[in-house]
């Protein structure tokens, strides 16, 4: 199953390089990792690019977007490191949603954006750091629990909304 091995991936790299805090410090990681990472001036449509030039790779993510997109990016495009490196020396994030119940769902690039995106989420949002994060909630902010934790873990509402529900802990009734 694909997510279970890239949790495992991302909670693998974390242990190793002592990042598994609040919030995960994702230039560090990159920059352990050997990784040339830096803003750049993209098109408005692209998000961030992984590039492997000469055996050295880079990041490079859009300036112009908020922090919570730019650390997933980054994290995003790690992923695409981790993962893929070896197959495609280019890859290009372009912030369009793609519908994965289209055509293109069973091409292998449409998978690799899927699994680049649950390690970025696995990373960013580690599981123990997560459920640690509810345990010490006051009672009081359960009802805002997507709003307080995508502060916390410095990531979107939204990306921390489709984490929480990948987890089953958004179900109606859970909080």
């Amino acid at each position: 199953m694909l997510v279970p091995y890239i949790e495992e991936r991302a909670e693998s790299l974390l242990s190793k390089f002592n990042l598994l805090s609040t919030p995960i410090d994702v230039l560090k990681c990159a920059d352990l990792l050997g990784i040339n990472v830096q803003a750049a001036e993209l098109e408005p449509e692209i998000s961030g690019v992984f590039i492997k030039k000469e055996n050295v790779p880079y990041i490079r993510y859009n300036s112009i977007e908020i922090p919570a997109r730019q650390r997933f990016t980054i994290a995003h495009e790690i992923g695409h490191f981790l993962l893929h490196a070896k197959s495609n020396s280019l890859f290009i994030e372009k912030t369009e949603k793609i519908m994965y119940r289209n055509t293109q769902s069973s091409t292998g690039e449409l998978l690799k954006e899927r699994e680049a995106n649950a390690f970025a989420a696995a990373f960013l949002m580690p599981r123990k750091l997560v459920k640690e994060a509810i345990a010490a909630l006051p009672d009081y902010e359960h009802e805002n629990i997507v709003h307080f934790l995508s502060l916390k873990f410095k990531v979107s509402e939204a990306a921390m909304a489709i984490r929480l529900s990948n987890m089953g802990m958004l179900e109606y009734g859970h909080f």
